[in-house]
């Protein structure tokens, strides 16, 4: 069964990419997807369509719960499991994982930053008062539309306006960001 999924490597990374995984984590989750597979799948014909050919849905369904277990826990998790053994790590000051995750903090801060500077910039304060209360609150719309009498339609809209301005001004920063080029983040600034 591995070799048969190792001959489909590059469709994998493909298939990961296409999920939504960074080019940079995209090799782990793959792997990771052989491990895994090769723990829990003693019988491989379960996972075949025949002989030679992969239920490549049956793959897909395990990248995409790997990276969905992944980003709940917001890529915090310390513990890398290679079949049965945990081992923990640690992170180096100097090392490569502390300059990615510096990065990485750096540039997600400059476009909270940029977005919070052009959200005060706006002209209205219902505008300004609508954004905070909805994107950095977890009230929904119809809890908001109850709560100050505003129709739902109307905060719908005015989101839906809001997410248009800050895709527009901050979209390819955000792209940049997701696939792990946080260099090209503050290169934009110059």
């Amino acid at each position: 069964m591995l070799d048969l999924l190792s001959k489909n490597h590059s469709t994998w990374i493909a298939m990961g990419l296409s999920i939504g995984i960074p080019k940079h984590l995209v090799e782990d989750f793959v792997h990771e997807m052989y491990l895994r597979l090769n723990k829990y799948i003693k019988e491989p014909e379960k996972i075949m369509y025949n002989e030679k050919e992969i239920n490549k849905f049956y793959i897909y369904i395990t990248l995409k719960n790997l990276w969905t277990d992944y980003s709940k826990a917001k890529g915090k998790h310390k513990i890398i499991r290679i079949d049965d053994y945990e081992v923990n790590f640690e992170v180096v000051d100097g090392s490569d994982e502390t300059n990615y995750n510096y990065a990485k903090e750096n540039a997600e801060d400059k476009i909270l930053n940029k977005i919070q500077v052009e959200v005060e910039s706006w002209e209205h304060w219902y505008d300004r008062k609508l954004f905070k209360i909805y994107y950095e609150t977890d009230i929904s719309m119809r809890k908001l539309a109850k709560d100050t009498n505003i129709s739902v339609t109307s905060i719908f809209n005015s989101c839906k306006n809001y997410k248009d301005i800050i895709k527009s001004k901050f979209g390819e920063d955000f792209e940049d960001y997701i696939n792990g080029d946080f260099h090209l983040i503050n290169k934009n600034d110059e």
